[in-house]
């Protein structure tokens, strides 16, 4: 195979540059960012406030870092375990409802609640997984989609924490000191830098994670548990640690998502944002990790373009999905690895012949 490799995989390795010659500066960049897809995505963040105007815009935007940070841990689940956890959106409100309560009703430091958001989040999945994962994968996806139809019953009844089906308002503003650095995110623009800090942080643990021996582990459970269980991998533990990191991610995703709405109710628990992570991840490409945070972008922002035709947003999230899934079945990630492959095969298959 090395020998057969065309000219064009080798200026890919290289960064953009044939062998013999020096890299261009745009080779070294193109070379960087093929290397750290997240610095280039890093940097896009960081100059979307530049060239926005509008904070409406600002807003929306920060609702797609959200997306980002959400998708991403499902498709850890999902896309590279193999586990259809219908407990996400249950943990958005876990980590909601545990960083209000703690503002609203002890005054703590706000960092320390939103810390406390994701612990509560991951304690209560490593609950739940120490029994659900040793299950077969439709007993998972029906009992977690059981806990979180409970846990919005409890959030609606239970009057004396979660303020019942009014909720818990009027949360302040998030704020963050480190050092002689305190910012308050009053403002959209203050919030998306917050955010933004955050996404990255979240993103880059999750590729460490996918690019790791855990990561390849993972997808070996997910392709052939029984033969991965065989070769002496403990598949219960690994499923069960993913489980609970995603936990840990996604109530955090939550703490910071209510203090931008500065309210939280049931209405948290509601499916819909199931049903947006799950669009995501499908229709992005399960088990491929750049084209979900992409994938994030564009379905995270539709809804908010839909909002004229509200009544029909579900119907056309369905068909948008139906549409995905009947044309695309791998996802956008799926079409872009199957075109590499076939570019691969068909250089291989002229340098041969040279």
């Amino acid at each position: 195979m090395t020998a057969a490799m065309s000219a064009h995989d080798r200026a890919t390795e290289t960064g953009g540059v044939t062998e013999g010659r020096a890299p261009s500066p745009a080779g070294r960049l193109m070379g960087t960012i093929q290397r750290h897809p997240l610095l280039l995505l890093a940097a896009m963040i960081a100059v979307l406030p530049a060239v926005i105007a509008n904070d409406y815009y600002i807003d929306v935007a920060s609702l797609a870092l959200t997306f980002m940070v959400l998708g991403t841990a499902f498709n850890l689940l999902y896309g590279y375990v193999g586990m259809l956890s219908f407990a996400q959106v249950a943990f958005v409100g876990i980590g909601g409802y545990t960083s209000s309560w703690l503002v609203s009703h002890t005054g703590v430091w706000q960092p320390f609640a939103f810390l406390s958001a994701g612990v509560v989040a991951a304690a209560v999945a490593a609950v739940i997984g120490v029994v659900t994962v040793r299950l077969s994968q439709e007993a998972f996806a029906i009992i977690t989609l059981s806990f979180s139809l409970l846990c919005a019953l409890v959030a609606a009844e239970w009057t004396g924490v979660t303020g019942g089906r009014q909720g818990i308002f009027g949360l302040p503003a998030p704020e963050l000191s480190l050092g002689s650095v305190h910012l308050v995110a009053e403002t959209p623009r203050h919030y998306y830098v917050l955010l933004a800090g955050f996404t990255v942080c979240a993103l880059w643990v999750m590729l460490r994670l996918v690019r790791s021996s855990a990561g390849t582990v993972m997808i070996a459970i997910r392709d052939n548990e029984p033969l991965t269980k065989a070769q002496g991998y403990a598949t219960n533990t690994y499923k069960l640690a993913v489980f609970t990191l995603c936990a840990f991610v996604t109530g955090l995703t939550g703490a910071l998502h209510v203090f931008r709405l500065t309210a939280i109710d049931p209405s948290i628990f509601d499916f819909y944002l199931m049903q947006v992570m799950l669009i995501i991840v499908i229709l992005g490409g399960a088990g491929t990790f750049w084209p979900v945070v992409y994938s994030a972008v564009v379905f995270s922002a539709l809804p908010e373009f839909l909002r004229m035709a509200d009544e029909a947003r579900l119907v056309i999230y369905g068909v948008i999905l139906v549409a995905g899934l009947l044309f695309a079945p791998q996802g956008a990630g799926g079409l872009l690895r199957t075109r590499a492959v076939n570019r691969r095969l068909r250089a291989m298959r002229v340098e041969g012949h040279r």
